[in-house]
C-alpha cells in the first residue's frame, strides 16, 4: 500500500560527535543494528504463554521472526510454511537466481509483451510510484549501471571503473519510461535489452508477506527481521512494542545503543559503507548506492539513513531513495511526506545526526 501524503511541517534536530570517538567502536558505524528483547515474565496486559523463536537463511542473509502466542501451535509445520513462503517470494523477485521470474523477465531480449508474475507487478507497480515521488532518485531499471560498477550479477568480479562513456551508454538503457505496464498483467519493454532490478524493495516486500502469514496462523504479536530490516507488530514483550536499536554515531556516545519502541510499524536502513571498492577517479570508495540519474555511486556526506513507514516495503524502498536524495533533498523529502526518519552524515570530520520532526515528535521524548 502506498503510503497516504501526511500534513507539511518540518524542523531539524541535530547532534555532532568526533569521528575519532566511533573508530574505536566499530567500522563503518552508523549501520541499523536490529535488535530485540523478550522476557519471560507474565503481562497482565497481554497474558504470553510461549515465545516462538524462527530462524533461517535467504536472499544471501539470514531472517529471524519473535512471535509471542496463548495457543500451542506445531513449531515445525510454522518454520515449514515461513520457509516455503520465503523461497517462493525469492524466485518470483530475486534478480539473482536463474530459475526466478524477474531472472527471466530480465534476460527476455525482446519488445514482445510479457506476462509477469502478479505479486512481480504489484513490487513494479510501487516502484513506478516510487519513481514518480522521487523524480527518478528510485529506479529499479537501474540493473545495466549496477552491472557496469560490478555491484550486480553480471560483472560481479569486475575490478575497473567503468569510463564515462560507458556510463553513459548503460543510462540509454535505464528508465521507467522504457517500460509499458499493459492490461491483464502484462508488461512491455520498448528497450528489448532493459533489466530491473528490486534490491531496494523486494525484500521488505517479503517481510510483509510473512508477516501477512503469521496473521493467518493467529499471531498477533510478532517480529519480522531480514538482513537488518524489520516490521513489528503488537505491543511487544511488555506492552510498550518492541525495542529495536539503531547503531550510530549518537548512540554510541551514549549508552552504546538508541532504542525505540516499534509498533504495528517497520524500519529499514541504507548505508553508503555496507558495499563498497576503490575507486581512482575519486578520493572516495565506489559504493554500491549508485545514482540512477547521473549513473556514478553517491559521493555526498550522508552515510546512512533509518527510514521508517507502516510497511516494510516502504520503510526499504525510502531507505535508498533518501540516501540517494542526499542530505538536503533527503531531509527535504522526509518533511514532505512527514516521515520517521534519521539521517548520519559526515561534515568537517565529525558525525552530524539529522531527525525529522515526525521522528522528534514519535522518539524524543524518549531518547532526548
Amino acid at each position: 500500500m502506498v503510503p497516504k501524503r501526511l500534513p507539511k511541517f518540518w524542523t531539524a534536530g541535530t547532534c555532532t560527535y568526533p569521528v575519532s570517538f566511533l573508530l574505536k567502536i566499530f567500522i563503518p558505524v552508523i549501520s541499523l543494528f536490529i535488535f530485540c528483547t523478550v522476557s519471560c515474565t507474565d503481562s497482565t496486559e497481554q497474558p504470553v504463554t510461549k515465545l516462538y523463536e524462527l530462524n533461517g537463511q535467504a536472499l544471501g542473509t539470514t531472517w529471524t521472526i519473535k512471535a509471542l502466542s496463548q495457543d500451542e501451535l506445531d513449531e515445525k509445520e510454522l518454520q515449514k510454511d515461513i520457509v516455503r513462503r520465503i523461497e517462493e517470494l525469492e524466485k518470483i523477485f530475486s534478480h539473482w537466481r536463474a530459475d526466478s521470474e524477474l531472472y527471466q523477465f530480465n534476460a527476455a531480449l525482446t519488445t514482445t509483451p510479457i506476462s509477469i508474475h502478479p505479486e512481480l507487478l504489484e513490487l513494479l507497480r510501487h516502484a513506478e510510484w516510487m519513481y514518480k515521488q522521487t523524480d527518478g532518485a528510485f529506479d529499479p531499471t537501474i540493473a545495466p549501471v549496477v552491472n557496469l560498477w560490478g555491484f550486480g550479477p553480471v560483472g560481479k568480479t569486475r575490478s575497473t571503473i567503468p569510463s564515462a562513456d560507458q556510463i553513459q551508454q548503460a543510462l540509454t538503457l535505464t528508465g521507467l519510461d522504457k517500460l509499458e505496464i499493459l492490461s491483464k498483467g502484462m508488461v512491455r519493454k520498448r528497450v528489448p535489452t532493459l533489466q530491473l532490478d528490486f534490491s531496494a524493495s523486494a525484500k521488505g516486500e517479503i517481510i510483509d508477506q510473512v508477516c501477512k502469514l503469521l496473521d493467518r496462523w493467529g499471531f498477533k504479536n510478532y517480529l519480522v527481521e531480514i538482513g537488518g530490516e524489520i516490521r513489528a507488530e503488537g505491543r511487544g514483550r511488555k506492552g510498550n512494542g518492541w525495542i529495536v536499536g539503531l547503531e550510530d554515531g549518537d548512540a554510541l556516545n551514549a549508552n552504546g545503543m538508541v532504542s525505540v519502541p516499534l509498533r504495528n510499524y517497520a524500519v529499514a536502513t541504507s548505508g553508503s559503507y555496507r558495499l563498497t571498492k576503490p575507486n581512482p577517479d575519486s578520493n572516495r570508495s565506489a559504493t554500491h548506492l549508485i545514482d540512477p540519474r547521473t549513473g556514478r555511486p553517491v559521493e555526498h556526506d550522508l552515510i546512512a539513513v533509518n527510514a521508517f513507514a507502516p510497511t516494510a516495503r516502504d520503510a526499504d524502498a525510502w531507505a535508498t531513495a533518501l540516501m540517494i536524495l542526499g542530505p538536503v533533498k533527503g531531509l527535504k523529502k522526509a518533511a514532505e511526506l512527514d516521515m520517521v526518519a534519521r539521517f548520519c552524515s559526515i561534515q568537517n570530520g565529525r558525525i552530524k545526526i539529522s531527525l525529522s520532526t515526525a521522528y522528534q515528535r514519535l522518539y524524543s521524548p524518549i531518547n532526548p
